[in-house]
């Protein structure tokens, strides 16, 4: 005859043996995160990993430490620690990785805007102009900013000049967004891990 303990640990056992298939495992300790920008072939660690023109990739897992990475033609070694997340490009032949801002608010969606164009300065704006939301966004280098949930139109600026519109954007809070700016247009990939 089986005790009530024995019966709660088969129960317990069993439960957990079912929640295996609702999560995915997590990382182990030392993970970074990393993706890469507007790259069709792209090597990272040992990891290939693909991101269609002017997009942004998934982030992939690797372990902390110094990396190597080949983006097309490009290679070199990155840095990556534990934890932090990272989006690496080529810009003007050179390899660059930035280290991206954490979605410190789950209230809020995150905005990064990655300027890989030759653009001096861009700035983030709502189609109209009139609502900045990141400003002077140099090349080879990223803006970020929490905003709240909701369905905008937002576009790239240099100046008073449009350099691309992403129409009707549905921002959901908890997530976060890259927009890539290249010489040939503006896009937005929802940020996500594999």
């Amino acid at each position: 005859m089986k005790t009530p303990f024995t019966l709660a640990i088969a129960l317990l056992t069993v439960a957990a043996a079912q929640d295996t298939g609702l999560y995915a495992p997590a990382p182990p300790a030392n993970s970074a995160f990393v993706r890469v920008l507007n790259t069709p072939a792209a090597t990272v660690g040992t990891k290939a990993i693909t991101a269609e023109k002017g997009a942004a990739s998934a982030y992939i897992v690797i372990p902390q430490g110094d990396v190597t990475a080949k983006l097309g033609t490009v290679s070199g070694k990155i840095k990556v620690e534990a934890g932090n997340f990272y989006s690496v490009f080529v810009q003007g032949g050179k390899l660059i990785a930035l280290a991206d801002d954490g979605a410190e608010n789950r209230a809020k969606a995150m905005l990064i805007i990655y300027n890989l164009s030759k653009t001096a300065s861009v700035d983030l704006k709502t189609a109209d102009g009139k609502t900045t939301v990141i400003t002077g966004v140099k090349p080879g280098t990223s803006g970020s900013r929490a905003v709240n949930g909701i369905t905008v139109t937002l576009a790239a600026f240099n100046g008073t000049k449009t350099l691309g519109a992403l129409k009707e954007m549905k921002l959901e809070r908890g997530n976060a967004y890259a927009i890539v700016v290249t010489d040939i247009g503006v896009t937005v990939t929802q940020s996500s891990t594999k």
